[in-house]
């Protein structure tokens, strides 16, 4: 393409060119009726052939029309477009900052990746919502303003150019992108919303080790090393890579789009959580922690529960952890490949890639496996012990024996067991943490409190009333068939966002708990750090189900053993119950309540029954999980989700004003 600089499409004089790529070369123009620079994208026209270019036009001109109605925070808008001397234009924002790839001179800590691709992520979320996909996400198409902030621009040029008659860079007639951050099914042209997934994962996994996973001279080349060769891990690049961090790429650079993020909302969610230490979107699988690896490239999906982890840090320093999915593969998953391999080896530096198109086997799913009818159990009744002590043994069930209709302890109309919480004062909140400061007084009614987390059995009382949905998933993390197998049914539910919760609560005449209500229910009114009083004596007496050596996804303490891989029958740890005979107040699920979060709550918040802030983007959890270290056990630390997201270590309970 010969220079415009110098010359004036229509009202935009072109001063200088910014760039240029395979499918557009960009320029800094100046608008001469605004009076402002402006950036002009001029299409190249060469890989359009002569028969098609009348209808090209055409489609790009409706494309353009769909591009400036795609108003985002974190996406260049399209303000205008035209066409000059047969060659097409798109006009933007002119933005000084450079791209992110003039910023990969070197690593990036992981914290100031994500919190760049977080925004790009959620960009990519809001147009996957309006079907349209980028197809060409990279480094050099993540422009960064004066302010820092990341903008993704080029969205929707390969769409453009994508015609059965265009030519793409290689002369293929296959699908339009970058070679090296290509998702492998985008080579045949069956571009998805993965697709962008996996490319803005390749971008995190060069931000992060200065490096690209597969990178080679040729893109036929670049085909074979993807459907050859296994994921370079990169903690082997990154010494210092948190497991969590590398679980989320393994995620994402999946060769098969069914065991990546089932959404782009899902991948920005987990990258928000793996930055607040929440708990990660799970709605898609099971997943399992790595960290140094026992060798330098990955198999297969299925290897990651193989690898070697990190040494736990001591109990009496906790950290705060979290979990992400990784679905394991079907065992074929990389034979499906093979032929592109074969004919890789045959065709590289002699045949066109257009071979590999033809040859590329389209991924099988895997079927979800069928599970029986739930069967409905109560869970077990019991007093609150007067006093706790060690226990080596394996965790037991409480004796069951009827409840008692008494002030203390009630059944409510669908058979749920609630305990009394006082009305009175109690001391909520922490020097630990900003948003659990101040530590202040607060004045509550009376109120019960669910005895025990809600259970899969009781939950289902309520779907086969016809007013809950049913979880997400059926599958916790080590049970293929969790919810509506009788063999847990009184393990608690998971996999139920606020809404559901909230929902089934209501359906019991009840209501989802507020978070002073919870913390006081857990602490009681002497202030102490957990349920059980101030000590963290786990390594001798069973308390609670935390992240202890049985954790599949990596243990925050390898000695204490509470007996369970991820979720226990709920009321399994009497040594560990609240003041109020409330079981299952540190560890076991998250706890959904009622409250929005906002970090500086507790510095205004009313006295008496607070209610949390007026609105917000995240609701509270509470309590900790299986996969929690001591940390997040103690009754005041306050973590966040987005309430339409679900989880496989969230639950609730409920609670009734008295």
């Amino acid at each position: 393409m010969s220079s415009l600089i110098g010359q004036s499409l229509g009202r935009y004089h072109i001063l200088e060119q910014l760039g240029e790529g395979g499918m557009a070369t960009v320029y800094k123009a100046y608008d001469t009726r605004l009076e402002t620079d402006v950036a002009v994208k001029v299409i190249r026209t060469e890989n359009i052939l002569p028969s098609t270019l009348e209808r090209s036009l055409k489609r790009f001109e409706r494309e353009a029309k769909a591009l400036a109605r795609l108003t985002h925070p974190n996406i260049v808008k399209v303000t205008d477009y035209g066409e000059y001397e047969g060659k097409p234009y798109l006009v933007m924002p002119y933005l000084p900052g450079g791209t992110l790839k003039q910023k990969l001179e070197k690593p990036i800590p992981w914290q100031e990746a994500a919190r760049l691709l977080l925004p790009i992520a959620r960009a990519l979320d809001f147009a996957h919502r309006q079907n349209m996909i980028h197809r060409d996400v990279k480094p050099s198409n993540i422009l960064i303003t004066a302010d820092g902030e990341p903008m993704l621009t080029d969205f929707g040029i390969a769409k453009i150019l994508d015609l059965e008659e265009t030519q793409d860079l290689t002369g293929t007639g296959m699908g339009i992108g970058t070679p090296e951050y290509m998702a492998p099914e985008q080579w045949t042209g069956k571009t998805s919303t993965q697709s962008d997934q996996y490319a803005l994962g390749v971008v995190l996994y060069e931000m992060l080790t200065g490096r690209k996973p597969y990178s080679a001279d040729t893109p036929a080349a670049i085909l074979l090393k993807q459907a050859t060769e296994p994921l370079p891990r990169p903690s082997q690049y990154a010494r210092e890579m948190p497991a969590k961090v590398e679980k989320l790429l393994l995620k994402t650079l999946a060769k098969n789009p069914a065991d990546r993020y089932t959404s782009m909302g899902d991948f920005a969610a987990a990258l928000n959580s793996m930055l607040s230490g929440s708990p990660l979107p799970v709605g898609e699988g099971a997943g399992v922690r790595s960290a140094r690896p026992r060798e330098r490239t990955l198999d297969t999906q299925s290897t990651i529960n193989q690898l070697e982890d990190v040494p736990a840090k001591d109990s009496s320093t906790p950290r705060t952890r979290s979990t992400q999915t990784i679905t394991p593969p079907t065992s074929s998953s990389l034979l499906r490949y093979w032929p592109l391999a074969l004919i890789g080896i045959l065709v590289v530096g002699a045949l066109s890639i257009s071979l590999f198109a033809a040859l590329f086997p389209r991924p099988r799913a895997t079927p979800a496996p069928e599970t029986p009818a739930p069967v409905f159990t109560q869970p077990p009744v019991t007093e609150a012990p007067v006093a706790t002590e060690a226990s080596t043994e394996a965790p037991t069930r409480a004796p069951t024996q009827a409840p008692t209709a008494n002030q203390d302890e009630i059944t409510d109309p669908k058979g749920v067991t609630m305990r009394l919480v006082p009305a009175g004062e109690f001391t909520m909140g922490s020097e630990t943490y900003d948003d659990e400061k101040p530590i202040h007084q607060v004045y509550l009614d009376a109120y019960y409190m669910d005895k025990y987390e809600m259970t899969n059995a009781l939950y289902e009382t309520c779907v086969s009333a016809g007013v809950c949905d049913p979880p997400q998933q059926t599958s916790s993390y080590t049970h293929t068939s969790y919810y509506g197998d009788s063999q847990y049914a009184d393990y608690p539910v998971i996999y139920v966002d606020w809404n559901q919760a909230t929902t089934y609560c209501e359906w019991r005449g009840a209501r989802l708990p507020t978070e002073a209500e919870w913390e006081k229910a857990a602490r009681g009114t002497d202030g102490r750090v957990y349920p059980w009083g101030n000590e963290w004596d786990v390594r001798s007496t069973r308390r609670l189900n935390f992240s202890d050596k049985n954790d599949p996804t990596g243990a925050s303490d390898t000695v204490a053993d509470d007996g369970y891989a991820d979720t226990a029958p709920v009321g399994s740890y009497p040594n560990g119950i609240s003041p109020y005979g409330l079981y299952d107040m540190a560890g076991n699920v998250w706890e959904w309540v009622a409250d929005w979060y906002d970090s500086s709550y507790y510095a205004n918040s009313p006295s008496s029954n607070p209610m949390g802030s007026s609105s917000g983007e995240y609701r509270v959890l509470r309590g900790g999980s299986w996969d929690s270290d001591g940390d997040n056990a103690r009754s005041a630390y306050r973590s966040w989700y987005d309430p339409s997201l679900f989880s496989l270590n969230v639950g609730f309970r409920c609670a009734l004003s008295q």
